[in-house]
């Protein structure tokens, strides 16, 4: 007989695995999903902030993009198209349903200045920043 050491953190691993399991359940996978996040990438000069957004197989028309309190919001829905369906087969692996993204705009952003242009699935917001510095001023002191 060989002697084990006992180790409490090994009685965590059937929950961990419980837990993975719970997550790549096929049932889990193919559920379908009232909303979706597209993914945004961020990028920053002195003269502009842009974003790109993913959003392939939409329409520009059901992209809306509003500021409003110095908070940028982009939203729009992407419809189901036709399901396949075949004896024994069922798999939809692309998100479908409405989202919406909101992002808070710093104090040095021009919001009369904002282009949005859709082309090959990637929206782009082009975000001017006010270029302008004011000056020092100087305070005479009485």
């Amino acid at each position: 007989m060989r002697l084990v050491r006992y180790n409490p953190l090994n009685e965590l691993s059937v929950f961990r695995n419980a837990f993975d399991d719970f997550f790549t359940d096929s049932a889990w996978k193919t559920r379908e999903t009232k909303s979706w996040y597209p993914a945004v990438d961020i990028k920053s000069n002195e003269e502009s902030v842009e974003l790109s957004v993913e959003l392939p197989g939409m329409n520009k028309e059901d992209i809306a993009v509003n500021i409003e309190e110095k908070v940028l919001t982009i939203s729009g829905e992407r419809t189901f198209a036709d399901e396949e369906k075949k004896e024994n087969y069922y798999r939809r692996e692309r998100r479908y349903g409405s989202f919406k993204r909101a992002f808070t705009l710093s104090d040095d952003i021009l919001t009369d200045e904002v282009t949005a242009d859709y082309a090959d699935g990637v929206l782009k917001v082009t975000l001017k920043k006010d270029t302008v510095k004011e000056a020092v001023k100087q305070i005479t002191v009485n």
